[in-house]
């Protein structure tokens, strides 16, 4: 029954696919938007990261709503996006805490404090990106990925 849940269809393929290059794509746009975040530093494996999570929430979340619900995936896209900004946001929250650690800022604390390390980080990224520009940008890459899996979806399965 499990295997059954997350066997490939076309339209699993096409928001994985569409996922993977909205997440690239919205690491290079956090980039030009947050110089300040000195997000450069780590490129490739943010590259890797947003591109992992763009796959997983393509194909498990999108990709099966796109096979299951009816209309044109404009809702479908909104949700992604969302979604995935949401685990974005929690992962960069997450490697900033990761990085504290490493770095030794957290020597000697309470493991409460690095807890609420990462949810003070998720609120200022959440803030930070209440931006029109990067709001507009997500959403936009979010209904394309759900029209074009949505289109697979009808077309292959």
């Amino acid at each position: 029954m499990a295997l059954q849940s997350s066997m490939p269809t076309g339209a699993r393929l096409m928001a994985a696919i569409c996922g993977l290059f909205a997440c690239i794509a919205m690491v290079y746009v956090l980039m030009a938007y947050l110089p300040e975040e000195r997000l450069d530093r780590n490129e490739n494996q943010l590259v890797w990261l947003f591109g992992i999570v763009g796959v997983l929430y393509g194909w498990y979340v999108l990709g099966k709503k796109a096979s299951e619900e009816q209309g044109f995936g404009i809702f479908l896209g909104i949700r992604a996006a969302i979604g995935v900004t949401i685990w974005i946001l929690f992962l960069l929250s997450l490697w900033h805490v990761i990085e504290s650690i490493i770095d030794r800022d957290l020597v000697g604390a309470r493991p409460i404090e690095a807890i609420w390390q990462l949810l003070e980080r998720a609120m200022e990224l959440g803030f930070l990106i209440m931006n029109p520009t990067l709001i507009g940008i997500f959403l936009g890459t979010g209904i394309v990925c759900g029209v074009m899996a949505r289109r697979a979806a009808k077309i292959w399965d």
